[in-house]
C-alpha cells in the first residue's frame, strides 16, 4: 500500500466522527429552532454531545464492519455511498438503543431522525471530497501506482486501453511486457514494450512497478515463479483468471465421501435473489405503468396522427425460458416494420439488404445511425428511449426484468454461438442493462456479450440499483441513442 493510499484511508476515520457530530449539532438545531412541530422538553444539547462522545468508538466499529475503511472499496464512490446508507442508520439504532437503557428520559426522536439524513449527507459529501483530492492528485502523478501488463493479446489490449482512459484510477501503465512476437491485438496504444517475459527480473528490477498484472494464461510453473518474484520484490500480483476459474466463482461446494465436489451455478440469481428481484419488478413495472399512462396516451396520440397504423410494434424475441412478445411504441414507418401485421414481405427484404450494405454493428446483431426507416416521431422516441415504456408491461407479466440482458430476436440467437448463448440462459432480458449504461447503440456486440456475461454471473440487488441509477443518467444526456 502507498504512504498516500493509506494516508488518505486514515484521514477517513476523524472525517467520519466530525459527521456524526455535525450531524448530530445540526439536527439539535433545526429541531430547536427551525422546527414547526411543537416542543414539550428537549434535553441540552450538552447531554446528546456527552453521550455521543462515549459512543464515538462504537461508531467507527460500526464503519469498520461495513468495509468503509476497507481501501480497495474507497477506490469507489458507489460501493461507498452503498455502505454509507446502511452504516449510519446501524449506528444510530445501536445509539438509541443504548440511551433507552441507561438514560431514564427518551431524547428526542424527531432529532434521531434529523440526525439520520444529515449525518448520511454530511459523511458522502466529506467522502466525495477525499474522492475528488485524490483524482486530482492523480492527474499530477501523486499517489499513482505504477503498472507492468504481462501479455499482447486482446485481453491485454482491453487492460491497457481501459487504465489508459481512466487515469482518475490511479493506475498508470509503464510498461508492456511481450509473451511472444505477435503484436497485431496491440494497435492504437499508447505504452510502450519493454521486453519480452524472459526478461521480466531484469524489466521489475530497472522499473520498480507497484503491481503486475498477468493477461495471459502460462503453465503452473511460470505462473508460481511470476508470483514469487511479486512476493520478493512486495509487488502487488493481478491476473486475468482462465475460463474454468471464470466459471469456478460461482459455486456450490458438495462433498460425496471425501471428495469435495463443487456444482458451477449460472448465476447467482437463485432462491431469495430471484425472488426479491420479482418482488422489484413487480413494484417498478406497476410504479412506471401509473406514472407514464398519460405520457403513452400523448405518444400514441402522436403516433397515429404522424404515422397512421398500429400504436404498438409487437415483436417476437428470445427470453429466459420461452419465447415472447416484445412490445414497444412503433417508431418505424408502418410500410418498413418487419412482420406480416405491418409491412410484410417487402419491408423484410429491405432490412436484409441494409443489414448487408449499413450494418454498424458487429456480429448477428444490426444496428445503423441514420435508419431511413424511422420517422420524425420515432426518432425523437428512441433518443429519449421513450419507446421502451410499454416494456413496463412485459415486466409486469414476467417475461422481462428491470435490469436484464438486451432481449435478442430469433433470428441472432439462431447465430449466437455456445460462449454468446450464456447471455439468454438463467435470467430474464432486461429493459436497461450493463449494456445500456455503457453505451447504448455504440456498444459493438462482442462487448455486448462481455457485459452481458458479467452481470449474469455477477448479479447483486445493489447492481441492479446502480445500473438503474446510471440509466436515468444516460437518459438525461440521451447518451448512445439512435
Amino acid at each position: 500500500m502507498k504512504r498516500s493510499e493509506l494516508f488518505f484511508t486514515t484521514i477517513l476515520i476523524p472525517l467520519d466522527l466530525a459527521s456524526a457530530v455535525l450531524g448530530f449539532v445540526a439536527a439539535y438545531y433545526i429541531r430547536k429552532h427551525l422546527d414547526p412541530f411543537a416542543i414539550t422538553y428537549i434535553p441540552p444539547l450538552k447531554e446528546y454531545l456527552t453521550f455521543l462522545y462515549y459512543f464515538l468508538p462504537a461508531w467507527i466499529l460500526v464503519f469498520s464492519f461495513f468495509g468503509l475503511y476497507n481501501v480497495k472499496i474507497n477506490r469507489k464512490l458507489g460501493p461507498v455511498f452503498y455502505r454509507i446508507l446502511i452504516a449510519v442508520p446501524t449506528a444510530l439504532m445501536l445509539f438509541v438503543t443504548t440511551m433507552f437503557f441507561i438514560q431514564e428520559s427518551f431524547f428526542s426522536r424527531l432529532i434521531i431522525l434529523y440526525s439520520l439524513a444529515l449525518i448520511v449527507v454530511v459523511t458522502t459529501f466529506s467522502r466525495l471530497i477525499i474522492f475528488l483530492i485524490r483524482r486530482f492528485l492523480f492527474r499530477y502523478g501523486i499517489g499513482v501506482k505504477r503498472v507492468l501488463v504481462i501479455g499482447t493479446s486482446r485481453t491485454a489490449k482491453e487492460i491497457t486501453k481501459d487504465l489508459e482512459r481512466h487515469p482518475g484510477r490511479g493506475l498508470r501503465i509503464i510498461g508492456i511486457v511481450k509473451v511472444n512476437g505477435n503484436m497485431e491485438a496491440m494497435d492504437q496504444i499508447k505504452s510502450e514494450v519493454v521486453g519480452f517475459i524472459n526478461e521480466l527480473g531484469s524489466i521489475v528490477t530497472k522499473l520498480k512497478p507497484d503491481e503486475i498484472i498477468q493477461a495471459e494464461p502460462f503453465s503452473p510453473q511460470e505462473n508460481l515463479n511470476i508470483i514469487h518474484l511479486c512476493e520478493d520484490k512486495k509487488i502487488t500480483f493481478r491476473y486475468v483468471p482462465s475460463m474454468f476459474a471464470l466459471y469456478s466463482k460461482n459455486n456450490d461446494a458438495d462433498s460425496f465421501g471425501k471428495v469435495p465436489v463443487f456444482e458451477i451455478r449460472r448465476s447467482n440469481l437463485d432462491g431469495w435473489g430471484r425472488i426479491f428481484k420479482r418482488m422489484i419488478d413487480i413494484t417498478g413495472s406497476s410504479v412506471g405503468i401509473m406514472v407514464s399512462l398519460p405520457i403513452q396516451a400523448v405518444i400514441a396520440l402522436l403516433i397515429k396522427i404522424t404515422d397512421p397504423g398500429p400504436v404498438f410494434f409487437v415483436q417476437e424475441r428470445v427470453g429466459r425460458d420461452k419465447n415472447f412478445n416484445f412490445i414497444k411504441f412503433r417508431t418505424m414507418k408502418l410500410a418498413f416494420c418487419t412482420g406480416s401485421k405491418y409491412g410484410g414481405e417487402a419491408a423484410e427484404k429491405m432490412r436484409e439488404e441494409l443489414v448487408k450494405t449499413r450494418n454498424e454493428s458487429s456480429g448477428p446483431m444490426f444496428k445503423m445511425k441514420d435508419d431511413p426507416r424511422v420517422s420524425k416521431i420515432g426518432r425523437f422516441l428512441r433518443k429519449t428511449s421513450l419507446d421502451e415504456i410499454p416494456q413496463f408491461y412485459n415486466i409486469l407479466k414476467g417475461d422481462m426484468s428491470l435490469v436484464g440482458p438486451r432481449p435478442p430476436m430469433p433470428i441472432e440467437v439462431a447465430r449466437y454461438t455456445r460462449e454468446e448463448m450464456k447471455r439468454i440462459i438463467g435470467v430474464k432480458p432486461g429493459i436497461t442493462g450493463l449494456w445500456q449504461v455503457s453505451g447504448r447503440s455504440d456498444v459493438q456486440f462482442e462487448e455486448w456479450v462481455e457485459l452481458d456475461k458479467y452481470y449474469i454471473e455477477n448479479w447483486s440487488l445493489f447492481l441492479d440499483f446502480i445500473i438503474i441509477a446510471k440509466t436515468i443518467w444516460v437518459i438525461i444526456f440521451r447518451k448512445g441513442a439512435y
